[in-house]
């Protein structure tokens, strides 16, 4: 036996065993959660509260995705009625203090009739329902803007320049089902109106419903309604859209008689 050869090979051997084993571990943990906006209101059928939009921002950009087919219809402000429900309103006389002497029931027709009444430098005509307003509810995880198109579907004496508009936003209530509790307001800062409703975000120039194009949003938001735990009532928010004919002075005689109606799409989505 040779003895020199054995050594060697006993050493070579007690090196393999007396190398430490070597292994390599690749993780790779990923999250994504896409910007998404949920809206609520009313459905075509007038069931309210219901989620009608669940926008989605699927790509950078203009990339969003509605992943609920149909649209949310508005309610009427401060319940969860929709909007048909808001329709009509008295005509009244009014003395100069503003004191109502007598209404009609609901829409002036020729079923209503008026006692005759003093007249005084002031005393006008007050008509209730040509003030309408109307509301829908988001919750987001993002921040998000609103554009919106006014489409007439009847002129007749009246223009979409003859309807004043303005948008707000509410930040918690309870119209039946309570909101905002764990929302903030998406606009950012708060910024308050002369009647003291919320407008930060809110493009006021746009005033009419002939200046509503969609050329450019209706409101810029600067966060996510989410500001704290909460469920989607909870981190949602109210935005007010309040309709007057004859504009922020409300109507006057000297307008004139007619009808108007349009179609307003607003459209939520991730800039």
């Amino acid at each position: 036996m040779n003895f020199r050869k054995l050594m060697l090979a006993g050493g070579a051997l007690a090196a393999i065993v007396g190398a430490p084993a070597q292994a390599s571990i690749v993780d790779n943990p990923q999250f994504r959660v896409l910007g998404l906006v949920i809206v609520w209101g009313a459905d075509d059928a007038g069931a309210a509260p219901i989620v009608s939009d669940f926008v989605i921002n699927s790509a950078v950009g203009a990339g969003d995705a509605d992943l609920i087919a149909g649209d949310v219809n508005a309610v009427v402000t401060g319940t969860l009625n929709p909007t048909a429900a808001s329709v009509g309103g008295a005509t009244s006389i009014v003395d100069g203090a503003g004191t109502v002497l007598q209404s009609s029931t609901g829409v002036l027709d020729a079923t209503d009739s008026f006692s005759a009444f003093n007249l005084d430098a002031g005393t006008d005509i007050a008509v209730d329902g040509l003030e309408q307003s109307s509301s829908f509810y988001v919750a987001s995880n993002t921040a998000f803007n609103i554009n919106a198109v006014a489409t007439p579907t009847t002129e007749d004496g009246f223009t979409l320049a003859d309807v004043g508009y303005s948008l707000s936003v509410t930040q918690a209530g309870d119209d039946g089902l309570a909101f905002g509790s764990a929302a903030q307001l998406p606009g950012g800062a708060s910024v308050l109106d002369v009647d003291g409703r919320e407008i930060g975000g809110v493009d006021t120039s746009i005033n009419t419903l002939a200046a509503m194009t969609g050329a450019a949003p209706v409101f810029v938001g600067a966060q996510r309604t989410a500001g704290t735990v909460g469920s989607i009532a909870e981190q949602s928010v109210r935005f007010d859209a309040t309709y007057t004919l004859g504009g922020a002075t409300g109507y006057d005689l000297s307008q004139g008689s007619g009808e108007v109606e349009a179609n307003v799409v607003y459209t939520v989505f991730v800039p």
